[in-house]
């Protein structure tokens, strides 16, 4: 589009520096630095702030531009924390120089996700320069612990700071394509105990690895006949670990406690999958006399999943249209803030972000400017049109 008002470009990649220089790595966090920055960055007199404290230096920050109604709104969410930086002597760039190669730029979080999160603040700014009066409040949410607990989409809806919103835009790397649905997630400690004895005394003994495995298989099979999703194929069941208290070759192991990271589409209801692995242990311990099994569930993510004809989406491919952005839709195997905001809000939503999720966990992690800009532009596009 022409004759649009955004915010410079140099100064876009001096937010994504400086952004990507604050040190946000998981376990810490620290996002409290970076929501001090960012709160820096907007006057006092045309927003509303909140500051969410986590206690610990993690916050997370609401910028809100009010609207004409402000009994409405609408949110768009990125997140503040990364993963760590791993080895550094595997990095080209340093992990927090925020190097800028071939219009490219390079540290841990540039693409997860200091990219999209100055798409947002860029956003923001271009809105404020513009002094484009929004019809409904635009909350602006920069929250802390995506990575790991979700400790600020759990702050958003605990606190009720989400109550009038009717729409969310989720920013995570896409590659700007858009998201409309991400897989589920449900991680599982199991301990089996079973019976000891010497491995050539197979009838004196209750192999507890072999319950285990049939425990896996078993969920596995839960999804044997579940139709193919369009974006993200079918639902898994991985072991992620496993050991066994025996370092002999000749001993059967009578405990064995392994790990499983059960991923599912947005057809799969996670009160009824719960339901059935713990009917699944309760049979497998009926068939196999002396043996105990106890599931611990450490994560329960639910998948989340949107309809490409909603009104939202065919906004967005509208503005994809205007901008002369390639259209292009996707699904996210991993889970985000979107599923804990979703279920709890019940609110239309998409998933899109510049960066390549192939590569933002790798060392020499970047993103291209021209991205971070267009999904600004996108993002801006998409504020100046709800009404």
């Amino acid at each position: 589009m022409t004759g649009e008002v955004y915010i410079s470009r140099e100064k876009a990649i001096t937010i994504l520096q400086q952004l990507i220089r604050i040190r946000t790595s998981q376990p810490s966090g620290d996002e409290r630095d970076a929501v001090t920055y960012i709160s820096s960055l907007f006057p006092d007199d045309r927003v509303e702030k909140r500051i969410i404290n986590h206690g610990n230096n993690r916050a997370s920050l609401i910028i809100t531009i009010p609207g004409e109604d402000r009994s409405r709104g609408i949110a768009i969410s990125g997140h503040l924390d990364t993963i760590p930086v791993g080895d550094v002597r595997e990095w080209t760039h340093s992990p927090f120089g925020a190097e800028i190669v071939d219009d490219v730029v390079y540290g841990r979080g540039a693409a997860d996700m200091k990219g999209g999160v100055t798409s947002i603040i860029f956003t923001a700014l271009s809105i404020l320069k513009a002094e484009f009066k929004p019809a409904i409040d635009i909350r602006f949410c920069f929250t802390a612990d995506e990575e790991v607990g979700g400790i600020g989409a759990s702050a958003l809806i605990g606190g009720g700071f989400l109550n009038s919103v009717e729409e969310v835009i989720l920013v995570k790397p896409t590659n700007e394509k858009i998201g409309l649905a991400e897989r589920g997630a449900v991680w599982l400690r199991v301990k089996s105990l079973g019976k000891s004895s010497h491995a050539a005394m197979t009838g004196a003994s209750v192999n507890a690895l072999s319950v285990f495995n049939s425990i896996a298989e078993k969920i596995t099979e839960l999804f044997n006949e579940e139709k193919k999703h369009d974006l993200l194929g079918h639902s898994t069941c991985v072991v992620t670990s496993l050991q066994a208290e025996s370092d002999l070759f000749n001993v059967v192991p009578h405990c064995a406690i392994g790990t499983l990271d059960i991923r599912t589409l947005p057809s799969v209801d996670h009160d009824w999958l719960l339901q059935e692995i713990y009917t699944c242990v309760e049979n497998v311990e009926k068939l196999n006399e002396g043996i105990h099994v106890s599931v611990e569930v450490v994560n329960n993510r639910p998948p989340v999943g949107m309809d490409e004809e909603a009104p939202l989406v065919q906004s967005l491919k509208g503005i994809y249209s205007d901008l002369d952005i390639p259209w292009e839709k996707t699904g996210l195997n991993y889970f985000t803030d979107a599923s804990i905001l979703i279920p709890s809000l019940g609110v239309p939503f998409v998933i899109l972000g510049p960066g390549d999720d192939l590569f933002f966990h790798q060392p020499d992690e970047y993103v291209r400017i021209d991205s971070v800009i267009r999904v600004g532009e996108v993002l801006t596009q998409y504020v100046k049109s709800r009404k």
